[in-house]
């Protein structure tokens, strides 16, 4: 019998949401990190951001905190949604929107309706976007669904900042959680892109690179600092942070 349980995405999150802000995950503590440096200079008061699988909200409310405008808040997991908008309550309620929409699909012609982007494309007519943030989402989408989603919504010379599990990480491990109610690992989609896929696609849909942070845990030492769970990927790339502009 496997340990494993493979689900689809949305499913695997909304299972995953009872505590993905407290299991320890050493990749979020990675991105909280880079996210600290790489997100405040983008950000001004009247800065309109769309936040591309926004999950329980850990960095909407960041914006919110940074000072932005208004952020669409974006997911396809109503168990993450949830977790976001019980956040939203205490602060940012007038500042961010939620929306439910499947980013696979968004940007294909005709199927607005069906994966819930109708509401999300109506709420951005006549208004412009100046940056697109997308962390640990990428590995669960096909590059071209994404970058056609992002480049749908991002005018020219807006940014893209986006993080994802390193593509050395992405060859060994993919993302996942331990439900102790089965005992069992789940597992949503996922799909490891290189960096040369990755730059590619990119290019494809008019984003240029100004900026690629790589990092992961260095020794032993530096693997204390981000708890138990660490130790074994002392070595090993774990995360990537891309900061694109659209040209």
């Amino acid at each position: 019998m496997s340990n494993h349980d493979h689900l689809p995405t949305s499913q695997a999150y909304d299972l995953w949401s009872t505590v993905y802000d407290t299991d320890g995950n050493v990749l979020q503590k990675l991105d909280d990190i880079y996210i600290s440096t790489a997100l405040p200079p983008l950000i001004t008061p009247n800065t309109t951001v769309v936040e591309l699988g926004c999950g329980t909200g850990r960095n909407t409310l960041k914006l919110v905190e940074l000072g932005a405008g208004k952020v669409f808040a974006v997911d396809n997991s109503k168990g993450m949604l949830e977790k976001l908008c019980e956040k939203v309550k205490t602060g940012g309620e007038e500042v961010v929107e939620v929306f439910e929409v499947d980013l696979s699909t968004f940007a294909s012609e005709g199927t607005a309706v069906e994966n819930g982007g109708g509401e999300f494309k109506k709420a951005l007519e006549g208004r412009e976007v100046n940056g697109v943030l997308s962390t640990l989402v990428l590995e669960h989408l096909a590059l071209p669904a994404f970058f056609a989603a992002a480049a749908s919504i991002l005018p020219v010379g807006g940014w893209l900042l986006l993080t994802n599990m390193h593509w050395d990480m992405g060859s060994i491990s993919s993302a996942g959680f331990l439900d102790t109610t089965t005992g069992k690992k789940v597992k949503p989609v996922s799909m490891n892109h290189t960096k040369e896929q990755i730059l590619e696609e990119a290019q494809r849909w008019g984003f240029v690179v100004e900026g690629v942070e790589e990092a992961g845990i260095r020794d032993e030492e530096h693997a204390r600092a981000f708890g138990r769970r660490a130790e074994k990927w002392v070595g090993v790339l774990m995360h990537v942070g891309i900061l694109f502009r659209r040209v």
